[in-house]
């Protein structure tokens, strides 16, 4: 009974926002989903938007709202998709969208700003079913200033993905959406419906996982109900865009979102294990500053080897209350509706989880480590957690030194290109210190591997080459 009585309560929302939004739905205006930005990059954008009936598209844009170019498609369409290219990095754009008689107003959007600029990004996640906890969370984003360069979503839109849905959800992001570009990865409520994910969306790569690049930092999309081990092609693009990641001087922060959250407590889903076996190393061995994921309708901030991992999916979903006991890597957990706001400065990270009413909760910074470069003897970098390796490049053996200002457990391991672990070196509880030894692979062929000091405080990688 309780299950049936559950599906009423949901069905029961879903009429009250069908309700909210009917003159949407079925006014004779011809734009029934108004313009919202997809796939930003550097010189290009994608504008997507609805029409009730089957219409050619125009797009008029420029820097201010004379316009001055335009790019339109002349077949008849409902959905429309149009490219706009080629644009000036770091410049603000105006445009408005028409289809028949119908016209919108004037919109702007930013293209990236240099890698020198500070920037900021929202963060949210599992919107499905409760429409004014979702319109609350909206209209508060709408009052930030200045306001998000664009929007992560952690997946789960909507309940199953279908027209009616999405014709609710876009309602709702609307004013959002027209100068903010989303940019969401697949959930379990919008694995069932993924023609209509195709058909709503402009994604880079296959619209499944996915790169895209803002200022100082790379974002990295994944589709963790498409497989992710070792030997998966989506593993492999994974591995060779973080590599591609190390050897870009641009990148300061790399961050990585999907569904299925690796760590949490929360009673009504359990860890994903599998990610963390096969993604976690990844994450860990690349510095990727924080890992974002739903499905958990709460918030949730854990710390594990270095990476933070935050769930958002208080976005109007049924709230999820039960917890277990809180584990080592537990920093923050609450059930609220809630999302998320990172700012970017330069080096430094700054992340508050804010609630509908303005309430900002579970603030938290990430600064890069302070490196002296005063060596002792032993060419030892003195900092919490870098270490140095001399020769980088070797034969039969090399030196591994690292020094600790806090105690704690320390690990020091060997991986190989494919994130898996071949040997750890060192680990257990140990003091502040200053460590050395001998590192003699013998069974390893030549190639790169990866030395990985998890630290008190910060993990650190380092890339070595061992040659005949």
């Amino acid at each position: 009974m309780k299950y049936f009585h559950w599906l009423n309560i949901r069905k029961n929302l879903f009429f009250l926002c069908f309700l909210v939004f009917a003159p949407f739905l079925f006014s004779r205006a011809e734009i029934t989903i108004k313009p919202y930005l997809q796939n930003l990059t550097d010189s290009t954008i994608v504008i997507r938007w609805t029409t009730l009936d089957s219409l050619p598209g125009r797009v008029e844009y420029g820097f201010d709202n004379n316009y001055g170019q335009a790019v339109e498609h002349n077949d008849s369409s409902i959905q429309h998709e149009l490219l706009l290219t080629p644009l000036m990095s770091d410049t603000l754009y105006h445009y408005r969208a028409i289809s028949g008689a119908d016209t919108t107003q004037d919109y702007t959007f930013h293209t990236p700003v240099l890698p020198s600029k500070p920037f900021r990004f929202v963060v949210i996640g599992d919107t499905r079913t409760d429409c004014s906890a979702h319109q609350a969370l909206i209209n508060r984003i709408l009052t930030i200033q200045p306001p998000p360069s664009f929007i992560i979503q952690t997946g789960d839109l909507t309940e199953s993905g279908t027209d009616s849905q999405y014709q609710v959800y876009f309602n709702i992001e609307r004013e959002l959406l027209a100068y903010s570009t989303q940019f969401p990865c697949i959930g379990n409520h919008d694995f069932n419906n993924m023609s209509n994910w195709f058909k709503f969306f402009a994604l880079p790569n296959n619209e499944r996982w996915y790169t895209f690049y803002y200022g100082n930092s790379v974002f990295h999309c994944l589709d963790n109900y498409s497989p992710y081990d070792t030997l998966a092609p989506q593993y492999e693009w994974f591995l060779n865009e973080l590599l591609a990641d190390s050897a870009n001087p641009n990148i300061k922060h790399i961050f990585v979102f999907f569904h299925d959250p690796p760590y949490t407590t929360n009673q009504s889903h359990p860890s994903n294990l599998s990610i963390r076996e096969y993604l976690c190393p990844l994450f860990e061995r690349f510095d990727v500053r924080i890992t974002f994921q739903g499905h958990i309708h709460a918030y949730e901030h854990s710390l594990v080897n270095g990476v933070h991992y935050i769930i958002s999916g208080g976005g109007g979903a049924p709230l999820h209350y039960g917890w277990d006991p809180p584990q080592s890597w537990t920093i923050y957990r609450e059930t609220t509706y809630e999302f998320v706001l990172i700012d970017i400065r330069g080096d430094t990270i700054f992340s508050q989880g804010i609630k509908p009413d303005g309430e900002i909760f579970d603030t938290f910074r990430i600064i890069p480590p302070q490196v002296s470069m005063e060596n002792t003897s032993k060419s030892i970098i003195r900092d919490k957690s870098l270490l140095r390796v001399l020769p980088t490049t070797f034969i039969s053996s090399t030196q591994i030194a690292f020094s600790l200002s806090n105690s704690g457990y320390v690990e020091l391991a060997v991986y190989n290109s494919l994130g898996q672990k071949l040997e750890v070196l060192l680990k257990g509880n140990l003091p502040a210190h200053h460590y050395q030894i001998t590192y003699k692979p013998e069974s390893i062929p030549d190639g790169v591997y990866f030395c990985v000091l998890y630290a008190p405080d910060y993990t650190y990688t380092l890339p070595i080459i061992k040659l005949r």
